[in-house]
């Protein structure tokens, strides 16, 4: 018994001892005013292994570029348009922030139009998803809203890699009414007419919201703990139980409060302001990186005391990559205020565009067979960054060159080889209950060089350049390319002052989609996918030294 016990303590241990829990606390106060203007003062703190410095790496780059700020500022106060039917507005100057162990960063926003008059009761209210009156307007904001929350999943499950990690957010929201108001009741949203107090949404494995609602003297309270985890969501992949799921997602957090001031007139009330995503919303993305440089690797080695071999390859390149990352997402309404979901597709393209002049110095001082690999160069420029609703996505993108040198020599021997390739290539990779992928390219090659060996002797020499291209959500998920272009320089006897020489020369092409958590479970939960693409072979140079 006793040592059953230990066993399971054990086993215990080592899973919270390989789980990392990071910590995300919100605080949110917003002082409502009599003409039905508001502040909102939105603190985040955030806590983890390394999250606090991607935040921190964000909201610099965030806050010093417009293109930057103006995808956040479109995020961020979608999440209240979804809420309360308003948008707030704020600048870069509203913005503060600090990071050390803890990364921390205050916005202050102004927002009209949060109170509305109720004719019928003569009485004022301030009403978060505010449909149920309006259900043309429910039909088109209610999928929007549900598609935001599911894709801020997506990414936070990439981010998380594993369902032993997750994040925990705890949110508290304090509305403060008008001076003078006296608050009455609080009513519940949609089909929902139990007593708003708490509430409960449960994705599956252990992907959870769950909220408490607390009527204060100047208003409310609202406590709300979000769990997500790299998990599998069971319960919203499931076409059926989805419904149940987004009905609960619908109704979360869904109430107004009703209040009368006498200080108050409704004909002196802000109005709504209307945000972008009533009209244009994508879920669709598109990136492009470039880089260029020379990169060369020597190997120098020996077999014996009488054989030493020189090999250098060298590689000039030019790369674009664009990338671009759709989720598309299928509804079908199931009744009123009610629809159910699937990922209808997830597409995943990547178009690099790569000019590459491979070459080969070698040099071998005696008979020799021998194969030399290394890392020739390893690149990751700066993220590419954006976001959804508050939560920060970047875009890792790497180049990673290989090199491999074969080389098979009769006698001493050294020459040069090189040449020009270009290649294009548009790939898109698939998801839509099952993948494939589609494909277009084309390679040329030019300048093709072959100098005369230093001796006339029997040699193979091949030199092989693996690329791989990738363009990773925090590193972790996204396309990648495997691009290979190689030169074999051969040299045969011909007659007795003759050497035949020969430079042929190709390029394989792979290339798929690496996943991670949410993702991975929606796409028949593959780590990756890869599909052999293209293979191309040519002969470069042919001819003949005289010696």
């Amino acid at each position: 018994m006793l040592r059953r016990l230990m066993f399971v303590v054990m086993l215990f241990l080592a899973a919270v001892l390989f789980a990392t829990q990071y910590t995300r606390t919100i605080t949110e106060k917003i002082e409502v005013y009599h003409d039905g203007l508001a502040i909102i003062i939105r603190q985040e703190n955030i806590t983890g292994e390394d999250l606090p410095k991607f935040y921190a790496d964000y909201y610099k780059n965030m806050t010093a570029d417009q293109k930057l700020f103006d995808n956040f500022l479109y995020e961020a106060t979608k999440e209240y348009y979804f809420l309360y039917g308003t948008t707030p507005n704020f600048s870069v100057k509203d913005i503060k922030f600090s990071a050390d162990k803890t990364f921390t960063a205050t916005i202050v926003m102004k927002v009209e139009g949060l109170v509305s008059y109720d004719k019928d009761k003569n009485r004022f209210v301030i009403a978060r998803k505010g449909f149920e009156n309006n259900e043309k307007l429910a039909d088109l904001l209610l999928p929007k809203y549900f598609e935001s929350q599911i894709e801020e999943n997506i990414f936070i499950a990439s981010f998380l890699k594993s369902e032993k990690n997750s994040l925990v957010t705890e949110r508290t929201v304090e509305l403060v009414l008008p001076e003078g108001s006296k608050p009455e009741e609080i009513s519940p949203a949609f089909v929902s007419k139990t007593q708003p107090s708490s509430w409960y949404v449960d994705f599956g494995g252990g992907n959870t919201y769950k909220a408490e609602l607390k009527k204060t003297e100047k208003g409310f309270i609202l406590k709300e703990t979000m769990v997500i985890n790299g998990g599998t969501p069971k319960n919203l992949m499931d076409e059926k139980s989805s419904v149940n799921v987004l009905q609960s997602l619908r109704d979360y957090t869904a109430f107004e409060i009703a209040f009368s001031n006498e200080k108050m007139k409704p004909d002196t009330l802000t109005k709504p302001v209307e945000h972008k995503v009533k009209s244009d919303f994508s879920g669709s993305w598109t990136f492009t990186a470039s880089q260029s440089g020379q990169k060369t690797l020597t190997f120098t080695t020996s077999t014996t005391p009488s054989v030493q071999v020189t090999a250098t390859p060298r590689i000039d390149t030019s790369l674009t990559l664009q990338v671009s990352l759709l989720i598309d997402h299928g509804w079908v309404k199931t009744g009123t205020f009610s629809w159910s979901w699937r990922l209808k597709r997830l597409e995943a393209s990547v178009s690099p565009t790569i000019t590459i002049k491979p070459s080969l110095d070698i040099s071998v001082t005696g008979t020799l067979e021998k194969t030399l690999s290394a890392t020739l160069f390893s690149y990751r420029p700066a993220p590419i960054y954006f976001s959804i609703s508050f939560v920060p996505v970047w875009i890792q993108f790497e180049l990673a060159v290989g090199a491999e040198v074969y080389e098979k020599f009769s006698a001493g021997l050294s020459f040069t080889v090189s040449t020009n390739y270009s290649h294009y290539a548009s790939l898109k990779f698939t998801y839509d209950g099952r993948w494939n992928y589609s494909a277009s390219r084309n390679a040329s090659y030019s300048g093709p060089t072959f100098s005369k060996p230093s001796a006339r002797a029997g040699a193979l020499a091949k030199l092989s350049l693996p690329f791989t291209v990738s363009a990773y959500i925090y590193s972790v998920a996204g396309p990648f390319v495997r691009l290979s272009p190689w030169l074999k320089a051969e040299t045969t006897f011909s007659t007795s002052n003759k050497l035949d020489a020969k430079l042929t020369g190709g390029l394989t092409l792979s290339g798929g989609v690496q996943m991670a958590g949410w993702l991975k479970s929606f796409c028949d939960n593959l780590p990756s996918v890869e599909y052999n693409i293209w293979t191309w072979e040519t002969t470069l140079y042919q001819g003949s030294f005289t010696y």
